[in-house]
């Protein structure tokens, strides 16, 4: 089957800084592994994140135009016809105006992966955003949830068509890390840009679980971004522990990170999932986050990770601590972490559900 891949957000290319774009290249290869052809749509981007109303209907006009050109492209053979067409993380700050004109009139199968509903917008700086996205979702085949939060959002729009397809990575980097017994102290692992509110309230909540755990530990950081100051700031009222700020750092390098590392230490307050569970999993270290959003669907509470609520930072603080002291639990906790990520949530798994999903619209 040849399917045609769109984002509306940004291009899946896991060269770039980005879990979006980590994800979107994962999910081609997926889909490719799955035994499809696919052809990434060179249309444009949706994305809004100003709110910004003018702006949202002028990409409505250019997203029309793209769709009348990719459509007489296909008519007269310049771009081969799909079979079906595949849009990922449609939301209302990058709807799909796309997809579903193409699937209509081509008359093919439309999926949406990683699509999202918020009924809450459809007032406000993002009305638009919110109707084109809301249409898009109604107009898909099969709508792929990624995350349980997900799900519950997308059933009130499409019961019956909604599939769970859950977040994976390419495992092979991080689950040959050989973490051999160092002999000195654990170590923590954060990584976590730097670039927004969201992230600055983990870093927060860390800094502020670090305060209260006895044992001294080194926390090595991994982020970059315009909120870096604020977070040197917070980690300033932790002196008796090492904290190490190394800046963003290359994907191809966090395999050797953690590998120097015993445990990833990353609240995740407000996360859609995070790739960076699921590596640092694959890679043997066990997690200590928070039961918030996407972490659950990412983690095994209790078997790979201590999850606490968001913003306790006492029982944050707690749960690094309980790994720190037992060596015992963070070795078994770490085997069962790289068990469960290698043998349920690496490409081959996922493209075995996308294979299925797949098989079941041909057969509608």
């Amino acid at each position: 089957m040849h399917i045609a891949f769109y984002s509306p957000i940004a291009e899946p290319h896991a060269a770039k800084p980005s879990g979006i774009a980590r994800v979107g290249a994962l999910l081609v290869r997926a889909l490719e592994q799955a035994g499809h052809t696919v052809a990434v749509a060179q249309l444009p981007h949706s994305f809004d994140g100003r709110g910004d109303p003018a702006r949202q209907q002028h990409i409505v006009s250019e997203c029309d135009t793209a769709t009348t050109g990719y459509l007489e492209a296909v008519a007269s053979g310049r771009e081969p016809r799909p079979d079906l067409w595949f849009s990922y993380h449609v939301y209302y700050k990058s709807p799909d105006w796309i997809g579903p004109r193409v699937a209509r009139k081509l008359k093919i199968p439309y999926l949406i992966a990683e699509g999202s509903h918020a009924p809450k917008r459809a007032d406000g700086p993002w009305a638009l955003g919110h109707e084109g996205a809301t249409k898009a979702l109604q107009a898909a085949d099969r709508l792929l949830a990624m995350t349980s939060f997900d799900r519950v959002c997308l059933e009130s729009l499409a019961k019956n068509r909604v599939r769970d397809l859950k977040p994976f990575i390419d495992t092979a980097p991080f689950a040959k890390v050989a973490r051999a017994n160092r002999g000195n102290a654990p170590t923590l692992l954060a990584v976590g840009m730097m670039r927004n509110e969201r992230k600055l309230v983990s870093y927060r909540l860390l800094a502020k679980a670090l305060a209260k755990i006895p044992t001294l530990t080194t926390l090595t950081i991994a982020g970059d971004g315009d909120h870096r100051r604020e977070v040197e700031r917070a980690f300033a009222l932790t002196p008796r522990h090492h904290v190490r700020i190394l800046g963003a750092v290359a994907h191809d390098q966090l395999p050797a990170l953690m590998a120097q590392s015993d445990i990833l230490a990353w609240p995740g307050v407000g996360e859609a999932y995070g790739l960076i569970y699921l590596e640092a999993q694959a890679a043997g270290l066990p997690v200590v986050a928070c039961n918030d959003r996407g972490v659950p669907d990412v983690v095994r509470d209790g078997e790979t990770a201590l999850l606490s609520a968001p913003n306790d930072a006492d029982a944050y603080a707690k749960n690094i601590t309980t790994l720190l002291q037992d060596e015992a639990r963070r070795r078994t906790m770490g085997e069962a972490a790289r068990r469960f990520v290698v043998g349920e949530r690496g490409i081959t798994a996922a493209a075995a559900t996308l294979r299925t999903i797949i098989a079941e619209l041909k057969r509608a």
